[in-house]
């Protein structure tokens, strides 16, 4: 009788690793961008609307077979490299390996594809007991700290994730992750990302997920230094790195 319920138990596992499955999100800046005191709060508040009338453009998926999965904008080459939206939430692809815990991200600068291999980030997750309900999952919450010295002063930088932990994926938006549950909301200091739907079999006839190949593989730091090459041909701006 043990033997068969061990059977049970791991085909059941089995099954659910191989499922396939897609998750639907979009994205709103963040109000931590907005702060009424500065001296330049109007026209921050303005652009801040134009902002996230631009963010409404874009849609993204994370798709999720067995220990793979795929973040990606719906449609990307649609849209300019001077989409406001585009900029703010990310054109990235990201694709995840559960088996290493490493992340490949592809890029595009200029038309030119990045192919950037990194670890998965430790976002040193603070567990609360708080929940609520989304898409008809309780979602537990999760905060991550980061600390940067600006202008001489420490300022603390918060990000709030929302994750299922009946979803037993350790991913969610870009490169975030790391938790015991697919996260469907996450709020940065810059970005909002919520998910809208999950996607039955039937609505998802050609679900794909191929790690991305096409770019110059490149390390992050190289990537900076391609970019300023790049910009400088063109007789763009240069940035510091």
């Amino acid at each position: 009788m043990k033997k068969i319920v061990v059977l049970v138990l791991l085909f059941s596992f089995f099954g659910f690793s191989q499922e396939k499955m897609e998750f639907v999100y979009k994205v709103t800046s963040s109000e931590s961008m907005y702060d009424p005191t500065d001296e330049n709060s109007k026209l921050i508040k303005e652009y801040l609307l134009k902002m996230d009338q631009q963010l409404e453009d874009l849609t993204y998926s994370l798709r999720i077979k067995g220990k793979e999965s795929l973040w990606f904008l719906h449609d990307k080459m649609s849209f300019s490299e001077a989409h406001m939206g585009k900029a703010l939430g990310g054109d990235s692809n990201y694709f995840f390996d559960g088996l290493t815990n490493n992340y490949i991200e592809q890029k595009i600068f200029l038309d030119n594809y990045f192919i950037v291999n990194k670890k998965q980030k430790d976002f040193k997750w603070e567990l609360s007991n708080e929940t609520k309900e989304i898409l008809g999952y309780t979602c537990y919450k999760a905060v991550s700290k980061e600390v940067k010295i600006i202008k001489g002063k420490d300022k603390t930088f918060y990000t709030i994730a929302w994750y299922a932990p009946e979803l037993k994926y350790q991913v969610g938006p870009q490169d975030f992750g790391g938790l015991d549950g697919l996260i469907l909301e996450l709020t940065d200091k810059k970005r909002k990302y919520y998910c809208t739907e999950i996607l039955s079999p039937e609505k998802m006839p050609m679900f794909i997920l191929e790690k991305p190949t096409k770019g110059k593989v490149v390390t992050e730091e190289e990537f900076l230094i391609e970019m300023n090459r790049l910009a400088e041909e063109r007789g763009f701006p240069t940035t510091k790195y």
